[in-house]
């Protein structure tokens, strides 16, 4: 075998040492790097999520129920009042007609104070709520979200549910990361089947 044949063939080795090497790398690398985007996204949607429940929670201090649509709660965190209310115990005497005598009955006496700018308490007055129902790092894709009652313990108690599906979450890098992704999640906070505002990545 002449010297030139045994130093191309050396160079082929070489460049297919390099290759091989850089697809090893590749594929050792690929799941590194959607790790870091899906901490990067995951962290600041879960952030709104629970933005959404407190304002969420706010919501059903006043009404007593959720908010149905974001449009509502858009509303309510932009120009709705939040009451300022002081709860005190406190107990009066009855007439008990079983016993035929006097009784002590204990209470919580309920007293508005005054009303305060729900967005200013909440979030502070710079902070922009039509940003609510968007899904960080999408094309303004919107978070699902829905109300409703549920019973618990025979009682019928409000419960919202907000979430953010993976495909939607992903949809710009599908294609690209389409093995380490499950289509099926969704970062999800509240839940329609049961009385809990915990999102489901705690």
């Amino acid at each position: 075998m002449s010297s030139t044949v045994q130093t191309v063939l050396k160079i082929v080795f070489a460049l297919a040492i390099i290759g091989l090497s850089y697809y090893l790398y590749e594929i050792i690398q690929e799941p590194i790097r959607f790790e870091k985007i899906k901490d990067k996204r995951y962290t600041q949607i879960k952030d709104r999520l629970e933005n959404i429940r407190d304002a969420q929670k706010a919501y059903r201090a006043e009404y007593g129920v959720f908010a149905k649509d974001f449009n509502t709660l858009i509303a309510f965190v932009d120009t709705g009042k939040q009451s300022i209310i002081e709860r005190k115990d406190s107990s009066f005497m009855y007439y008990n007609k079983v016993y035929q005598q006097d009784m002590k009955k204990d209470t919580v006496v309920v007293k508005i104070l005054g009303y305060q700018d729900v967005k200013k308490n909440l979030f502070g007055e710079s902070f922009d709520a039509s940003q609510l129902r968007y899904i960080p790092f999408t094309d303004n894709a919107e978070f699902d979200l829905a109300a409703g009652r549920v019973e618990a313990n025979q009682v019928v108690v409000p419960v919202f549910e907000a979430k953010a599906p993976n495909r939607i979450v992903f949809a710009d890098i599908m294609k690209k990361y389409r093995q380490f992704i499950d289509v099926d999640y969704a970062l999800t906070i509240g839940s329609l089947q049961e009385p809990t505002l915990s999102g489901n990545w705690k």
